[in-house]
């Protein structure tokens, strides 16, 4: 039998009395209380510490590649400096440790003790010296009777006994102290005998020591004054060791404020860094992440469609390369949209233009065979009758051969090719032209269409051709853009043939020779591409018609059909160049500018091609070229 007690506790049924807790088989043992409350704080503390982390980090980067970036900087400028301050650390304490031990300590001391006791034996020995001259007694009876003859001869006699004597003297009563003012005239007062060597003590190589003893017992009495000189070499180096020793041990003492010192001066130098790294690593990384929230930012609103927003180009590195190479990218997209549209907006005109010319074709020959059957059939006298289907024939023929020729049209614009692109001398290519100009016309028009009228009856127009010598070499499909040139000069001889016949003073012959216009075509270079350039001194094109003048069925000619231009943007088009309406500045009526890219166009389809090789090659996924 089991007994359930709180906090999923039991005692087992062995008796109450021993309180043996188990736990129930399916439930799970219950923390305790204070475990459960240790847990919670933990968590609220791990939580208010991240929230303060992030708001720090939030505060000073915006943006994790930010983050990121000032974090690298900040270690790659700590790490190094913690490392040196760890391995100076070691280093100085390792020295401290070798050069402050205490054995060298002992052994310096040793040798100061040593140079000391040096010192004071010599000065013993010098002090023995001058007991025993004062202990001569010849010396001391002639200096208590003053006889001055014996001092002289006795001093005579001990002097060279001393090598280390500079001067022996007597003296009748104790000098005055060394460094009384008047020490020098007292000693010479009070001198009743003196001996020397005959120069004093050199003060650079030598140092001289006064030994002064009494000659009697009695106090006052007179005294023998010895002067020594013992190497000076010898107790400079007392001194110099005794002072560095003493320095040792200065050092020794304040090693740990001299280990402080520089401990701290490394922190102060590691904070100074680190917040240095830390501005630093905010400067840089904030100037690229500006420019790639600049650069997503412009994405954005690519992706809405607008492809005319361009970013800005700063500094010379590669994020400036992607900038530039992401403004040149957009530039070609709009290009290649406004391409992509009008071969579509064409495309369907050719679709529409296939389906006229096929529900036009089909009754037109019923239509001319019952007309004419009507008027073979008819055998009756009444004139007026005979001259009604007379009249009916000849419009009825008329009208279906203008629709043949619609048709026709229709169906060349319809069955257009696409370009086919192959590297080609500019140069010699309008020079063809040239030679061949008065031969040309566009089959694609049609049959009798008065576009496709051969150059060759418009006279008294003169056309020009300015070519530069030097090849231009791009990339055309030459028959396709024989096309263009013809189409563009037939429609300035045609514009400036038409105007001079709707002039007032125009006649219904001219005279012979004279000249009604002027059209130039002319070719320059343009970049890495081409420039052609087709003017005329007629009567322009108004402003209002330029953006119309390129779609199809669009025209201002009275005989007409409104395909030649439209087919000529869309060969421009194919060709990757662009083509523009403008006032001829030099002529002074109409000016058509082609920009054909050169050989651009192929390289960039090469390189088209290489980067989906290489993508697939990566794994990339690319879809099936254009």
């Amino acid at each position: 039998m089991v007994y359930f007690w709180p906090l999923g506790n039991a005692v087992c049924g062995r008796g109450l009395a021993d309180r043996e807790p188990c736990l129930h088989p399916k439930l799970p043992p219950s923390p305790p209380i204070g475990a459960r409350s240790v847990r919670k704080r933990r968590h609220v503390v791990r939580s208010v510490s991240r929230t303060i982390v992030g708001w720090t980090l939030g505060l000073f980067f915006r943006g994790k590649t930010e983050q990121r970036l000032a974090i690298v900087i900040f270690l790659s400028t700590m790490v190094p400096l913690a490392a040196a301050l760890y391995l100076a650390t070691s280093m100085f304490r390792q020295a401290s440790s070798i050069w402050f031990n205490p054995e060298i300590g002992e052994q310096l001391d040793r040798g100061v003790d040593v140079y000391k006791d040096l010192v004071k034996s010599m000065k013993d020995d010098l002090r023995h010296q001058t007991v025993a001259i004062a202990s001569d007694p010849v010396l001391r009876e002639a200096a208590k009777k003053g006889n001055f003859a014996t001092l002289g001869f006795e001093l005579d006699t001990i002097f060279p006994r001393y090598p280390g004597l500079v001067s022996i003297a007597v003296l009748r009563a104790p000098p005055l102290a060394k460094d009384d003012p008047e020490y020098a005239e007292d000693l010479a007062a009070k001198t009743i005998a003196h001996r020397d060597r005959g120069r004093p003590a050199d003060v650079a190589t030598e140092r001289s020591l006064d030994v002064t003893r009494p000659l009697t017992n009695e106090a006052g009495g007179p005294v023998l004054l010895a002067t020594f000189a013992v190497p000076r070499k010898r107790l400079d180096e007392l001194e110099s060791g005794g002072s560095v020793v003493a320095r040792y041990h200065q050092l020794e003492a304040s090693r740990s404020q001299l280990y402080e010192g520089y401990l701290n001066a490394f922190a102060a130098l590691l904070g100074v860094t680190s917040i240095l790294g830390v501005l630093l690593g905010i400067t840089l990384a904030r100037g690229v992440t500006r420019r790639i929230n600049r650069l997503g930012a412009a994405i954005n609103v690519v992706a809405q469609g607008d492809l005319s927003v361009r970013v800005p180009v700063t500094g010379s590195d590669e994020l400036t390369d992607l900038a530039r190479t992401f403004n040149r990218m957009l530039a070609e997209m709009a290009q290649s949209r406004a391409r992509i549209e009008f071969l579509q907006r064409i495309g369907a005109w050719q679709d529409m233009a296939q389906k006229l010319a096929h529900e036009i074709k089909n009754p037109l020959t019923p239509i001319q065979l019952a007309v004419q059957e009507c008027h073979e059939k008819y055998g009756g006298e009444d004139v007026d009758y005979r001259h009604l289907l007379d009249t009916t024939l000849e419009i009825v023929e008329e009208e279906v051969g203008t629709l043949r020729r619609l048709v026709g049209n229709f169906s060349s614009f319809a069955r257009l090719p696409t370009a086919e692109l192959a590297l080609a001398n500019l140069s010699d290519f309008l020079h063809d032209c040239e030679n061949q100009l008065g031969h040309l016309e566009d089959p694609s028009l049609g049959e009798g269409s008065a576009d496709a009228e051969p150059l060759a009856s418009s006279a008294n127009v003169e056309i020009r051709w300015e070519v530069p010598p030097e090849p231009i070499v791009v990339a055309i499909d030459r028959q396709m853009l024989r096309r263009v040139i013809v189409n563009l000069v037939r429609n300035a001889v045609q514009a400036i043939r038409d105007a001079r016949a709707r002039a007032p003073t125009a006649t219904a012959t001219h005279v012979a020779g004279q000249t009604l216009g002027h059209v130039l075509v002319r070719a320059t270079n343009e970049n890495d591409g081409a420039r052609i350039e087709v003017d005329d001194d007629g009567p322009g094109i108004s402003e209002s018609t330029r953006g119309r003048i390129f779609d199809p069925y669009f025209t201002t000619k009275a005989d007409g059909t409104g395909l030649g231009l439209a087919i000529v943007k869309k060969i421009v088009v194919e060709h990757g160049g662009e083509i523009e309406a403008t006032k001829s500045q030099r002529l002074g009526g109409a000016c058509f500018v082609l920009h054909l890219p050169g050989t651009r166009i192929l390289a960039v389809a090469a390189a088209a091609r290489e980067a989906r090789e290489r993508a697939k090659k990566q794994g990339v996924e690319t879809g099936s070229p254009p």
